[in-house]
């Protein structure tokens, strides 16, 4: 599936790249992301977590840049890794383009995912909203480095879209509740009446 993002950053387009071009900086900026170990040639191993509803899936493996364009301000990314804590895998080539927008920059980033296992059981618009809040996150983030020049700190966990059950599987009310609750109203109804067909003390 190909999920496409893109964000704003109030500085030069040259600077940006020049950040997200290092690997420690994205990482320290992405959601549930960590570089565990730097492979030289442009190579990285780490692991990141994803949360979709209640599912949770940890990932590790190597991601490394292929393509880099620095006059066109492009570059492509692989990764590939498999869930720590089963059999699901995921694959993406992630493509980023940042331009100019005005007196600051815009950073497109085009990401072809492919997944197995048991995150493979959301469509794509769930994914894409997942995605969209991390990338978010990282927006955040990269600003309050780039525009103010604060530390990126640990990158939290951005909560996923929580997946409500059907109302099939809300619990049905007892009978007995319910049996209370219309005699309730009952007796409320016949208090009413005799209240209004008293006669007014003198």
């Amino acid at each position: 599936m190909l999920i496409e993002n893109s964000f704003e950053v109030a500085a030069d387009p040259d600077e940006v790249y020049r950040f997200l071009q290092d690997a420690h900086n994205v990482a320290a900026c992405f959601p549930g992301a960590e570089l565990t170990e730097d492979l030289g040639d442009d190579a990285y191993q780490g692991k990141v977590k994803i949360k979709v509803g209640p599912v949770t899936a940890a990932y590790q493996g190597v991601a490394k840049v292929v393509e880099r364009d620095a006059a066109a301000r492009t570059a492509v990314l692989l990764a590939d890794g498999k869930d720590t804590r089963g059999s699901g895998t995921a694959k993406a080539r992630a493509t980023m383009r940042v331009t100019p927008s005005g007196e600051g920059a815009n950073v497109v980033l085009a990401t072809e995912l492919t997944i197995s296992g048991k995150l493979a059981q959301f469509g794509r618009g769930i994914m894409a909203d997942v995605s969209g809040r991390m990338v978010g996150e990282l927006a955040s983030r990269v600003r309050d480095r780039i525009e103010h020049g604060e530390p990126a700190g640990e990158a939290p966990d951005v909560p996923a879209p929580v997946l409500a059950p059907p109302p099939a599987a809300v619990p049905a009310m007892k009978a007995s509740a319910l049996i209370r609750v219309v005699l309730a109203g009952i007796l409320e109804r016949w208090a009413a009446r005799l209240r209004a067909a008293a006669p007014e003390s003198t």
